[in-house]
């Protein structure tokens, strides 16, 4: 039986979740809401059910992202310690990996991450998400540990198409995980949903960078980094395999209410089979568009960020590889702990019909995006300054709390019933930014101890990051898209008569 005093715990730090829902009691009464619940802000939808297995569903994909997105940062701490032993344990291998062969294998892990996102949507169609999310985690999981093997062995090569494979198989994620948030989110809930679950990815970064960096000073030294992370991601897969649903309808123990709240709020989701995609219609979409470019705009900051941090820190501040992991730690730490009240603002705001939806998602991305760039921007011009670095640092990533409310949610906008097809193609081509981002510091950074090379680098982030977001401002819309429901039919009465 599932403790749910931990999952209360959890979801009462969250946020408010309003358990004082009372449901219709009658199959009449529940149908006549849906009209309600599709404004997303009416007065059946301003009621909460309470915590239940939903609120399960959402902490499960919350330590997904928390175990993938160790696994995918472990490399960019420990191949500090690989390359210099003197920032770590010394007694452990030393790689003698030039700048250009060390970004080859931390962009390697975008090659895979980006070929994977399209089909990893599509195949959330037509397959179990959580079987195909169980499979390639449990498999991201093994090579995790299988790194040091390869290193000795194959050298940066074999790395490199190590992190390839595991890039394939964490790009299931996003997709499958919008895919089940879709059928698992009231509106009403849907950013905190959003929010929530997806920010296991930043306590996995944040936890990583520290424990990474003691894990390679301590007796196992750097190998232990990789032995650790893939226990981790084998510990969560188990979790999955026992608890996890693909919806409220596929769930063995999920309550008869709870069920009936989840699905008669989402008056735009398929129930029973899924309609065929509808493809040239979403590739001439211009707010899907829009979109793209956000994400095109963020990728190229985030992997920049995410990857070469590390080394800035350990380069131009120096500091060492344990102090390294602690200062690389504090900005997502930061960006955690915000993330909560910007996603219950958001979702308070348009219950309440504050503001229009559409200026919640371009204002949350404009702060994030041109914010964040502006800071970063600023950090170059700092210097060795440690603490005005640190400092831009971690007001740069907590800036990018917002997006969880912002375009990262405007998937589930345009089209729920599409929406992890949506995510695998935008956040597949967001990986074109990723791959090239680590890339342009290998070709631009040749002294990774001068803070111009640095500066350079941060302004052309700042140019991606901002054009991105003006287009998305400028295109971008949170209407439900007509072909979001292109090939259902029509629902029928008792009369056989179309019901609208």
């Amino acid at each position: 039986m599932v403790n749910y005093k931990i999952f209360n715990i959890s979801f009462l730090f969250y946020g408010s979740l309003e358990s004082d829902m009372e449901f219709n009691k009658s199959k009449q009464e529940l149908t006549k809401s849906n009209t309600t619940l599709q404004n997303e802000g009416g007065d059946e939808n301003k009621k909460g059910f309470g915590l239940g297995l939903r609120h399960v569903q959402a902490l499960l994909l919350f330590f997904c992202f928390f175990e993938t997105f160790f696994l995918r940062i472990n490399l960019s701490v420990g191949i500090v310690s690989m390359t210099n032993k003197n920032s770590s344990n010394p007694d452990f291998h030393e790689f003698g990996w030039t700048e250009n062969q060390k970004s080859a294998i931390l962009s390697s892990f975008f090659w895979g991450y980006l070929v994977i996102q399209a089909p990893a949507g599509q195949l959330g169609q037509y397959f179990s998400p959580k079987l195909l999310l169980l499979g390639a985690n449990l498999i991201s999981a093994v090579l995790a540990g299988l790194t040091p093997t390869a290193s000795y062995v194959g050298g940066w090569k074999l790395l490199c198409a190590l992190r390839v494979i595991q890039g394939l198989c964490q790009g299931f994620a996003v997709p499958l995980s919008y895919k089940l948030i879709s059928k698992w989110a009231p509106p009403n809930e849907r950013n905190r949903y959003v929010g929530f679950s997806l920010n296991g990815g930043t306590l996995g970064a944040t936890a990583a960078m520290p424990l990474c960096g003691l894990l390679a000073s301590s007796s196992g030294g750097w190998p232990s980094i990789f032995y650790f992370s893939g226990l981790l991601g084998i510990t969560w897969c188990a979790l999955w395999a026992w608890f996890a649903a693909d919806s409220p309808a596929k769930h063995h123990s999920i309550s008869p209410e709870e069920k009936a709240y989840i699905e008669n709020s989402l008056v735009h989701v398929s129930q029973d089979e899924e309609p065929k995609t509808p493809w040239s219609q979403i590739f001439t979409s211009i707010p899907f568009w829009a979109l793209i470019f956000a994400h095109l705009g963020n990728g190229w900051a985030f992997a920049m960020i995410i990857t070469e941090m590390p080394s800035y820190i350990n380069s131009v501040l120096q500091f060492n590889i344990a102090t390294n992991g602690i200062l690389s730690a504090l900005p997502y730490l930061a960006m955690w702990l915000l993330t909560f009240p910007v996603c219950w603002l958001a979702d308070y705001l348009q219950k309440n019909k504050i503001v229009p939806n559409s200026v919640v998602r371009k204002l949350w991305t404009t702060i994030a995006q041109s914010g964040g760039a502006i800071m970063l921007v600023s950090m170059g011009f700092v210097g060795r300054d440690a603490v005005a670095a640190m400092t831009l640092l971690i007001i740069t990533v907590a800036l990018a709390s917002f997006l969880f409310s912002g375009y990262n949610i405007n998937h589930l906008d345009l089209s729920p019933n599409y929406a992890g097809v949506l995510m695998g193609i935008a956040n597949g081509l967001e990986n074109i930014t990723t791959i090239l981002a680590p890339l342009t510091v290998g070709w631009v950074v040749e002294d990774t101890r001068s803070v111009e090379q640095w500066r350079i680098v941060f302004i052309i982030s700042a140019i991606v990051s901002i054009t991105g977001n003006t287009i998305f401002v400028l295109f971008g819309s949170t209407d439900i898209q007509p072909w979001n429901t292109i090939d259902q039919k029509p629902k029928k009465n008792e009369n056989n008569q179309s019901i609208p």
